[in-house]
């Protein structure tokens, strides 16, 4: 699915960097588009993973997650971009552990969370969204 520069995506096709720590895989991102130092980059990553309630698996690598922490460190790293519009693909196949549109309705909720969330997910799977 291409996408315009004001998205963010979080997606099973887009997987984490296994070598590396959740806030390692979000601080990446601002590291990599210049936009920030390496000790600004991990401040703010560790501040969003805060927001989200998930701190405490800032020093956590991908085989040591489970796919709720996965999705959480996956959605920071779409997060931290700060762009208008966020795209979730295919929540239920990163999310098969916690009933899933209640754990995303309650990630939105954070605090400081702005943007458009949009979901796109199987058609059999849209009557989950309109409770």
């Amino acid at each position: 699915m291409a996408l315009s520069d004001d998205v963010a995506r979080v997606s099973p096709d887009l997987p984490l960097r296994a070598n590396l720590s959740a806030l390692d895989n979000i601080a990446l991102i601002p590291i990599y588009q210049g936009h920030f130092n390496v000790t600004e980059s991990n401040r703010q990553a560790l501040q969003l993973l805060a927001q989200l309630g998930h701190d405490d698996i800032a020093s956590l690598r991908d085989s040591d997650m489970t796919p709720a922490q996965r999705f959480t460190t996956k959605l920071a790293r779409g997060l931290i971009l700060h762009r208008p519009r966020l795209v979730i693909d295919r929540p239920g196949a990163m999310l098969y552990d916690v009933p899933y549109p209640l754990f995303i309705r309650r990630l939105a909720g954070q605090a400081d969370m702005t943007g458009t969330w949009e979901i796109f997910d199987f058609s059999w799977n849209q009557p989950l969204y309109s409770e």
